[in-house]
């Protein structure tokens, strides 16, 4: 692949992009501007640090007397990528301009022009270290042509491997092979940095397969055609990256804006493609699609019949699954693994039916559970709260962030909130957003209770249901893929992050080389501070040696029947001592000396002696009563749970920009200074005081009954049937094994309900028409792993 390095500054630090984002200039008046909303764009994880470039991104601009203007999207003319650091801290008060920083793929920071436009749609093809950018639509300029189909840029932040060249971080532009295009876009991007891979999956083309323009209203260069290439990156050798396409099989639908991710099974992992409609309506003139009866047929069968290519065969499959939502495109999918490796459940949130601009957005999550290939919506929502064309990261094991999307209506609406909630946090255990993120506060994933009911196996894993039900397995050899474990020692993690404010290293330097060619910076002060420790550490040696030796020699000339030494003090001492006993003043007076610096003794009563004291372990067949009053806002003892680390507290301080503006300065968004906590681990949430989103409700009592879980298949329908007939109150406890999935209860074609209008308390049948959103459920201890029981008994 033919490349060449582009000759400036690659990175223009200290950027904000409250600053530089309204690049085509600022209104008269105007003081400040907010982030409004973002889609069509793409994203990259590279370590800390998630990079997002392209796509429609709005402005409200602030004005001197207070006021606000209408939202503007300029066009991003100076090519700026967005950067958000994992160690910056937000909640919903903040002004997400100020979180980001930029660097800027034009040249000297100048107009992108014609090197790098703003592109809609396509991807961030990455690995940890570096990027490419692939694919996606441009505006129709009169000023100057996008550039060639075979031409990428791509971005080196760090160095990796050794293959004898030189290293300097930046951007370069690099020459794609034939075969490959970049006039694609709408397609499924995929990143695999374990093994140093990335993909692109179908899309949407021109029928020339020539270049694409957005919302042009010329057939000729609008994307209308489906396109059935898979695209490959292989990132194996840095600065010989290789390009390839092959077609997709005939029995592989492509299909544009479909949600891919990676699974960790299998010799080399598995990638899964969700959603996707046909005849799309976002790249009509008319804004509905040409053929939506069409799209009906085609588009449900994309959620209910998932794409598995497992890559070490590299080998396409299709399996059935049970329970699917409708057809959704545009929406954003993450995976979260079972700490055991025993079910690995993938999170798909937003998203619409893509018939109509018109149409509705989604803001339900739902789940679909591997291996067992059921779904289950685990959060509802409230209309007028959904979005589309947004991304989701992973920060950490336990939480998901969206970022930006578009709400419906209007396509100049901002999104919900004020200021607009860009950014959202979503507890991947609990199933619950959460109103701020703070990077000190995480924990490992837990498998959420509604879905170990379905599939067995408690918080940690345990998965009893491992094949696809009731269908079974498609074929012997997809079975054969997921009975192979993924070798993990492949997987890096960069986690956890120190709050240290947008812009910056959260770990020190993550990068092996800095970011720059030769000896990093760092070398020579840590080199001096060692070498000078050994120096004092000598000398110190050699004095303590030569006192020795001269104590010694003294020692040696001495008389030791004399006092000289203090032996015959000490001698003395000791016979005086002899037996005499401790009395209970001078006990207590220790046991204060104790105490008073920071030792707590055990105590005994007086005249008794010290006694153990052991934590009263409960019976194994002991049922938990739950608390009568489970409210959010419960009083709870200081020492009930460790409250250090929370997968749901959530008090950041206020985050600051790293660039602070000499000609215009913009307002940081507030940030709530209250304090909430959470155990180190999942607890009943009768239990648990959580901070979340103004919108979302406390739970209540919930109606405990399994009326609504209805057997899939004869040979356990009485099981259920018997169990629901005893559990109508009381707490809740997972019935026996194995145990049939919530039935799929129809709100229209092929949809299931969420399984919080199942079971939800009596009383939100008087707040049917309150705004809030719907929470979860209410996690029981029998979900928790024995070490996680154990530990809050120890308590």
């Amino acid at each position: 692949m033919y490349r060449f390095r582009i000759a400036w500054p690659a990175l223009i630090a200290g950027l904000a992009l409250s600053v530089s984002g309204q690049t085509g200039g600022w209104q008269d008046g105007q003081v400040n501007t907010t982030l409004c909303r973002w889609y069509d764009f793409r994203v990259a994880t590279l370590k800390d640090k998630v990079y997002l470039d392209g796509g429609h991104l709005y402005w409200v601009p602030g004005m001197a007397d207070g006021s606000l203007g209408s939202p503007v999207d300029d066009g991003n003319p100076l090519g700026l990528i967005g950067v958000l650091n994992f160690s910056t801290p937000f909640n919903t008060s903040t002004n997400a301009s100020t979180l980001f920083s930029t660097i800027s793929k034009a040249p000297n920071g100048g107009a992108a022009n014609n090197f790098a436009p703003n592109y809609y749609g396509g991807a961030l093809l990455a690995n940890n270290d570096e990027f490419y950018l692939y694919g996606g639509a441009t505006i129709a300029e009169t000023n100057f042509s996008p550039p060639e189909g075979d031409q990428v840029l791509g971005y080196m932040a760090s160095q990796y491997g050794d293959n004898g060249r030189s290293f300097q971080a930046g951007f370069l532009n690099a020459k794609l092979p034939d075969g490959v295009t970049r006039y694609v876009t709408y397609g499924g991007g995929v990143n695999v940095p374990s093994e140093n891979k990335a993909w692109y999956f179908g899309g949407l083309r021109t029928e020339s397969w020539g270049q694409i323009y957005n919302n042009l209203a010329n057939a000729t260069y609008t994307p209308t055609n489906i396109s059935d290439s898979f695209i490959q990156l292989d990132m194996t050798t840095q600065q010989q990256e290789e390009w390839s396409n092959v077609t997709l099989p005939r029995e592989i639908p492509s299909r544009a804006g479909p949600s891919v991710v990676w699974v960790p099974v299998g010799e080399q992992g598995i990638l899964v493609v969700l959603g996707g409609v046909t005849y799309p309506s976002f790249t009509s003139a008319t804004g509905d699609s040409a053929n939506p009866a069409q799209s009906r047929r085609d588009s449900p069968g994309f959620m209910a019949n998932i794409d598995i290519y497992d890559i070490a065969s590299d080998t396409w499959y299709q399996q059935q699954t049970i329970g699917s939502p409708s057809q959704y495109a545009l929406g954003c999918a993450v995976v979260a693994t079972a700490q055991d490796y025993s079910s690995f459940n993938i999170y798909y949130y937003g998203g619409y039916d893509a018939l109509s601009e018109d149409s509705d957005m989604n803001d339900d999550v739902w789940i679909l559970s591997l291996p067992s290939f059921m779904w289950m919506k685990v959060t509802s929502a409230m209309p007028g709260h959904g979005r589309a064309g947004h991304q989701c990261v992973m920060p950490y094991p336990d939480q998901m962030i969206t970022i930006g999307g578009r709400a419906s209506g209007d396509p100049h609406q901002c999104l919900e909130g004020d200021p607009p909630e860009f950014l959202q946090v979503y507890n991947l255990t609990s199933g619950r957003w959460m109103d701020s993120y703070d990077p000190e506060s995480w924990n490992e994933y837990g498998v959420p209770e509604m879905i170990h009911m379905m599939i067995g196996g408690d918080y940690s894993g345990g998965a009893t249901i491992t094949t696809p039900t009731p269908s079974g397995w498609a074929t012997p050899e997809l079975a054969s893929v997921f009975a192979t474990p993924y070798p993990t020692t492949k997987l890096s993690t960069y986690y956890p992050y120190s709050t240290v404010g947008a812009g910056n290293s959260t770990r020190g330097e993550l990068d092996s080389n800095g970011g720059g060619g030769g000896t990093p910076s760092w070398i020579g002060p840590v080199l001096g501070v060692v070498l000078g420790l050994i120096f004092i550490t000598a000398i110190v040696v050699a004095v303590l040696l030569y006192r020795r030796r001269k104590l010694l020699k003294k020692k040696a000339g001495s008389d030791h029947s004399t006092d000289e030494n203090g032996n015959a003090r000490i001698t003395t001492w000791l016979r005086e001592q002899d037996g005499k006993t401790v009395t209970t003043d001078d006990t207590h007076t220790q046991l204060d000396e104790m105490e008073s610096r920071g030792i707590t003794p055990m105590r005994s009563p007086p005249g008794q002696p010290e006694m153990r004291q052991y934590t009263p372990s409960e019976m194994p067949d002991t049922p938990l009563v739950e608390l009568p009053d489970n409210s959010l806002t419960s009083e709870l003892p200081a020492q009930a749970y460790d409250m250090k680390h929370s997968p749901f507290a959530s008090a950041p301080q206020t985050p600051r920009s790293i660039f602070t503006p000499t000609s215009q300065t913009f307002p940081m968004g507030t940030t709530s200074q209250d304090q909430a906590s959470s155990t180190s681990g999942p607890i009943p949430s009768s239990l648990t005081q959580i901070n979340e989103r103004p919108d979302s409700p406390s739970l209540g009592n919930s109606e405990r009954s399994f009326n609504n879980i209805a057997s899939i298949t004869n040979s356990t329908s009485n099981v259920g049937d018997n169990y629901a007939s005893k559990q109508t109150s009381g707490p809740l406890v997972s019935p026996p094994l194995p145990v049939s999935p919530p039935s799929v209860i129809v709100d229209g074609p092929n949809e299931a309900t969420d399984y919080i209008s199942v079971h939800r308390d009596n009383s939100s049948a008087t707040n049917a028409g309150s705004p809030l959103r719907r929470s979860v459920f209410r996690e029981s201890e029998n979900d928790l792993g024995e070490e996680e029981r154990d530990g809050n008994n120890q308590r």
